[in-house]
């Protein structure tokens, strides 16, 4: 259960200089995705009135719970990013909302328009392919 919960956390780079680099690049990415993105849409419990319109405009089938989805997604996702504390699980929430983000509700074509959600989306991508390496949470607690 231990290995599912805090997987085996792996150095990134092969120098303390290079772990340090990617806690920033991670802790950046997570706190500007959990503070911008998604308490920027969470500030009115549960989700903002003017996300939820935005989605209603473009016709989605029940919006309300999708804009809930996706504001509190950002918002915790980002958050474990940020902290290292389960960051694949964190990017794969992040990276499925940046999916639908970019390429259904912004409508931007994959390389030739290019969007925040594509760039978060392949932010997180490197996240869950690398893990959270040495400056993290998950790593703290997989010591013991």
């Amino acid at each position: 259960m231990k290995n599912l919960i805090f997987p085996r956390a792996l150095p990134v780079g092969k120098g303390i200089i290079q772990e340090f680099i990617f806690f920033l690049f991670r802790f950046h990415v997570g706190y500007t995705m959990a503070i911008d993105a998604g308490l920027g849409k969470v500030k009115e419990f549960p989700v903002s009135q003017k996300f939820i319109d935005s989605l209603t405009k473009a016709g989605w089938y029940f919006p309300e719970f999708f804009a809930i989805l996706a504001g509190w997604g950002e918002g915790i996702g980002g958050f474990l990013i940020a902290l290292g504390l389960l960051g694949r699980i964190g990017g794969i929430i992040v990276a499925i909302i940046m999916i639908v983000a970019a390429f259904i509700k912004h409508d931007t074509l994959f390389l030739f328009e290019m969007d925040t959600a594509q760039l978060y989306l392949f932010c997180t991508i490197l996240i869950i392919t690398f893990g959270n390496g040495r400056f993290s949470l998950d790593f703290i607690f997989r010591k013991k």
